[in-house]
């Protein structure tokens, strides 16, 4: 049995610590406090609280926050994090699949395009996006405005928030698969830098049609997995409620990730995920993908060729060298 922490009674307690410091705080400011070092003590115990409970956070606690209801979204990084963003719609051959947003954009005064799943935050709203989960036209969709984006010599920015592509018949009677073999290959033949962003959830080749950029940054409780932890314990262990042992065993956090160099930095969040400080996560989402944007368009001679040599590295190549050994000894 794996062990997990309540994160949502672990928040409630957080927030009780935090009420009574700002509480002492108010009182200090004030002058009214009788016992200064009451609130340094509780300030030092507060920290080390969140420095044990870090020690034992699982990787399926990380899939839970992930998928925590006051989780910002695509959307809310549109409003937060990118400036004068004009969405342009539809894939010109069936309609406009609201699950994936897309358009031009500026992030302090640099011109970009801007592309994500787009999960909503109302209940109507999820509905209305299918809860993150494109359909062939989204992707075609996103297809085409990477072709707007390469024709205006303009860097793109991805966001990656899916469960997964939409498993439903309608999809895979238009070709699902299609069309996510076509978005991974277009970007590959994108002469421009590409950064994707994994924020929350990153699954299966749903995230991967988003994801094939010549940087990928993940925010520090988001997940990136081949399938999610409930379908990955479905078939092996015949069980969906061995999610956790599935999560600790498919290496999809994002520390697992940076050190297989499937990603290229972590994005650190407060304790217990971003909503925790809003603020602070979004400026530190656009100091990053600023950093990474600049970095790509002055060192980047070849963006096309840089994305293959990123991607055939982490791939079969490596696990050829690692079968070869294994036969070797």
């Amino acid at each position: 049995m794996e062990d997990l922490l309540n994160i949502f009674e672990i928040e409630k307690l957080l927030d009780k610590l935090e009420e009574k410091i700002n509480f002492l705080k108010n009182l200090k400011d004030q002058g009214k406090l009788s016992n200064p070092q009451e609130l340094d003590i509780l300030e030092y115990k507060t920290n080390q609280i969140i420095q044990e409970l870090k020690a034992k956070i699982h990787p399926f606690n990380r899939v839970q926050i992930a998928r925590h209801p006051k989780r910002p979204v695509f959307q809310d990084l549109i409003e937060n994090v990118f400036s004068d963003f004009v969405e342009l719609k539809g894939d010109r051959y069936l309609g406009d699949d609201l699950a994936i947003t897309g358009g031009v954009a500026k992030i302090e005064g640099y011109p970009v395009f801007v592309i994500g799943h787009n999960k909503g935050k109302t209940t109507n709203e999820k509905i209305k996006r299918n809860y993150g989960m494109p359909n062939p036209e989204g992707f075609y969709k996103a297809i085409r405005l990477m072709d707007v984006a390469n024709n205006f010599r303009t860097p793109l920015i991805t966001v990656v928030d899916t469960p997964g592509a939409y498993p439903g018949d309608t999809a895979e009677q238009r070709g699902q698969y299609i069309a996510i073999a076509k978005s991974i290959h277009k970007m590959f033949e994108l002469d421009i830098p590409v950064i994707c962003l994994i924020l929350s959830e990153g699954g299966s080749g749903g995230a991967l049609a988003l994801a094939v950029a010549n940087y990928v940054l993940m925010m520090e409780n988001a997940y990136y997995s081949v399938i999610s932890p409930e379908g990955a314990a479905s078939i092996l262990y015949r069980d969906s409620s061995k999610a956790a042992l599935a999560s600790r065993n498919l290496k999809l956090t994002s520390y697992d990730l940076l050190k297989m160099g499937v990603i290229d930095e972590i994005i650190f969040e407060p304790f217990m995920g971003m909503h925790r400080n809003l603020r602070q996560s979004y400026q530190d989402i656009k100091n990053k993908i600023i950093e990474y944007l600049i970095r790509g368009v002055e060192e980047l001679k070849n963006p096309k060729k840089h994305r293959f040599e990123r991607f055939r590295k982490m791939g079969i190549f490596k696990s050829l060298d690692s079968v070869m050994k294994n036969l070797v000894s």
